[in-house]
């Protein structure tokens, strides 16, 4: 595909979003003066309270003026649950969602953006408001429900493309800002009761139309169907949610997260501490003569000394950007992109997760002319280049043997850069 068709659109699709008229859920403030909508919704609703945006209302259209880039019907619904079949695991439908929906089933569509080029373009569009964005996919039969009661740890952006889907958003927060293991009604974790049988948000069960919007915040219970009949019969829905995670971007996470890295960089504090059943085992330290307590307190001591003089605001600040780069490089990273060789900190910022990919196997006749792509990176931490144009490193060098260069295609330098990013060998340059 041509830079052309790739170019992201200059439209911010957020501030249309938020520029529609709006119901919110706690505070029903709208006669206040809205000079800048985006502004008004990080200051008003953002992480504080459910909002939903009309965004059809705009031009009293049937479908959403302001969400162009998703005009999907149920012939695209149809093509993304081809395109994503594959992921899900075998069962008595035989990986086949469309004979689960025609069962009843409620379809869930993990990483729609991985599927779709039109997600993944909203995604990045959504990117230049928030730091990472990535959307699931949601088709519900009619009289049908996808999930039960619950709360999420991220705050989402829930977008109603067809069919109709009432909600209800219970204005009781059971737990604020909640981490991952402390999602109600997630892994046997119960919504209590009080959550249930108090009031709603917006005074009642809402119903989403094409092109509303409708932004809950992390924490808040809710859950939703396609239980109602409209007119003479009940409506399927089909909604995409768009997750920010929150979860992971606040100052806990951030802060334990490079204490940690820090002190796993220290070879004694990587060591077992001697506490245990038996005094053999706690006097395993090297300097038997120090008692537990003691021992404990010299090296919380050390640890404290050396997070002080090393953890700033700019240290932390470079960390969690860190972290929305090595989140937003796979929606980002095309053949147009330009790539270095990484900085030993950003090196050590990668965090290989049990399971990920740690290392390359690369066909015989491909490795040498790419191991030799990645020494020129190295021998020159000056050196960008786009992707396309990384055959040229070989070409230009007169002393390196061009003998199977002609195995190098475009989609494999663009594997090899994408595999090179992730693994922290190499780091794309942002302008």
């Amino acid at each position: 595909m041509s830079d052309e068709v790739n170019a992201p659109s200059s439209k911010c699709v957020f501030a249309e979003i938020v520029s529609s008229p709006c119901d919110l859920a706690l505070n029903n403030d709208n006669d206040a003066p809205v000079d800048n909508p985006p502004r008004c919704f990080f200051q008003r609703i953002w992480q504080k309270q459910p909002a939903i945006f009309h965004t059809a209302r705009q031009r009293n259209q049937s479908e959403s003026a302001r969400l162009q880039e998703l005009n999907m019907d149920w012939d695209d619904v149809a093509d993304l649950l081809n395109r994503s079949r594959q992921s899900y695991p075998r069962s008595m439908y035989s990986s086949n969602p469309h004979a689960a929906y025609l069962d009843a089933c409620s379809i869930i569509v993990n990483h729609a953006d991985f599927h779709s080029a039109k997600v993944a373009e909203l995604c990045n569009n959504l990117q230049k408001t928030f730091p990472h964005v990535y959307a699931n996919a949601y088709l519900t039969p009619p009289n049908g429900h996808a999930v039960g009661a619950h709360a999420d740890d991220r705050d989402v952006l829930i977008v109603q493309l067809l069919g109709q889907k009432a909600w209800k958003v219970y204005k009781n927060v059971p737990v604020e800002f909640p981490f991952e293991k402390e999602q109600v009604g997630k892994n046997g974790l119960k919504v209590p009761s009080s959550v249930l049988t108090g009031d709603l948000c917006f005074g009642r069960e809402v119903e989403l139309c094409p092109g509303d919007v409708l932004y809950m915040p992390r924490g808040f219970v809710h859950e939703a169907s396609t239980e109602s009949r409209q007119e003479d019969r009940f409506l399927p829905s089909f909604h995409l949610t768009f997750a920010i995670a929150t979860h992971d971007w606040c100052l806990s996470v951030v802060l334990s997260d490079t204490i940690r890295q820090m002190l796993n960089d220290v070879t004694k504090f990587r060591k077992a501490l001697p506490i245990g059943p038996s005094m053999e085992y706690c006097t395993s330290s090297d300097d038997l003569s120090v008692q537990c307590p003691a021992f404990l307190r010299q090296q919380l001591n050390e640890a404290t000394a050396m997070i002080q003089s090393q953890v700033t605001s700019e240290l932390l600040e470079k960390n969690l950007r860190a972290k929305y780069d090595r989140h937003n490089f796979h929606a980002n990273l095309a053949l147009a992109s330009i790539v270095r060789v990484s900085t030993p900190s950003e090196r050590k910022s990668v965090v290989v997760e049990e399971g990920q990919l740690r290392g390359l196997t690369v066909r015989q006749e491909t490795c040498r002319i790419l191991m030799a792509i990645l020494d020129g990176f190295k021998k020159d931490p000056s050196l960008k280049r786009k992707v396309k144009d990384l055959r040229g490193l070989i070409e230009e060098d007169s002393t390196l043997d061009k003998t199977d260069l002609d195995m190098i295609c475009d989609f494999t330098l663009l594997c090899f850069a994408r595999c090179c990013v992730e693994l922290g060998a190499m780091a794309v340059v942002n302008f």
